[in-house]
């Protein structure tokens, strides 16, 4: 059935408090014991939510700075562009602040690396999950935050996901007077990452998973490309300057 003929009637998030996640913990099984705990079962559709920084924390990413915060920047980046609060850095394909690295929440003297392979993290994690459930649909976020120009505060981003589309293509569909939309493209797996975060929140809240029931979304078992547009083709593109123009294209071939 085509997901646009379905009303969604409610869209709901429950965030899932933990113990303080420590570097080699498995993130599977925090989330079982953290679920049964709060008696929540997952159900058919749903779409769970990671913190980034936990799957880093499992994959034992976890760094001492030492006075050289720039050189493990610049050793987790593929290419790198000094500004004003930092570097904008291309890690992993996307374009981010200081290559994803964190130091919130991580002991004193430490910062943490973003995860490696998100998107093959988000497969295994979702695979466990539905094993353990009996589930044949189930979506995984892998979510960190992100900030946009000129805009204040940060948003959930998703750096990798699996399980549904993380993009829904709405080009060739038709506005309530009939005019076809020509590039509108809605970015599910950010937003979905944004709603959650509501609930995970930046500080001290220990909810570094959400559940969320509902999502209007189109459930696959199988990967996707990351979502990154042709640099001539981003809305902003007149706005960047040479330098960036040269740094972005990196990420964009």
């Amino acid at each position: 059935m085509d997901i646009y003929s379905i009303t969604c009637i409610a869209l709901e998030i429950k965030g899932v408090k933990t113990r303080v996640v420590k570097e080699k913990d498995d993130v599977v099984e925090i989330l079982l014991q953290s679920l049964k705990r709060q008696k929540i079962v997952l159900k058919e559709k749903d779409i769970v939510v990671v913190a980034s920084k936990i799957v880093a924390l499992s994959q034992g990413r976890l760094v001492k700075i030492n006075g050289n915060l720039k050189k493990i920047i610049e050793s987790q980046s593929e290419s790198l562009l000094k500004t004003g609060f930092g570097y904008f850095t291309i890690t992993d394909g996307s374009i981010t602040a200081n290559a994803g690295i964190d130091r919130s929440n991580v002991p004193r003297g430490t910062a943490i690396l973003w995860p490696k392979d998100p998107y093959g993290e988000a497969a295994k994690i979702q695979a466990r999950l539905r094993a353990h459930f009996g589930l044949k649909k189930l979506g995984v976020i892998i979510e960190d935050s992100a900030c946009e120009p000129l805009r204040v505060g940060v948003h959930g981003m998703s750096i990798g996901h699996f399980g549904f589309k993380g993009i829904d293509d709405c080009r060739g569909r038709k506005d309530i007077y009939g005019k076809k939309f020509k590039v509108t493209r809605r970015a599910m797996a950010d937003s979905l990452a944004t709603a959650a975060l509501i609930l995970m929140g930046e500080t001290d809240e220990r909810v570094p998973f959400a559940v969320i029931t509902g999502a209007p979304v189109s459930f696959i078992n199988k990967h996707e490309r990351k979502a990154v547009l042709r640099l001539k083709s981003d809305l902003f593109y007149g706005m960047y300057s040479d330098e960036f123009i040269k740094f972005a294209s990196k990420c964009t071939k």
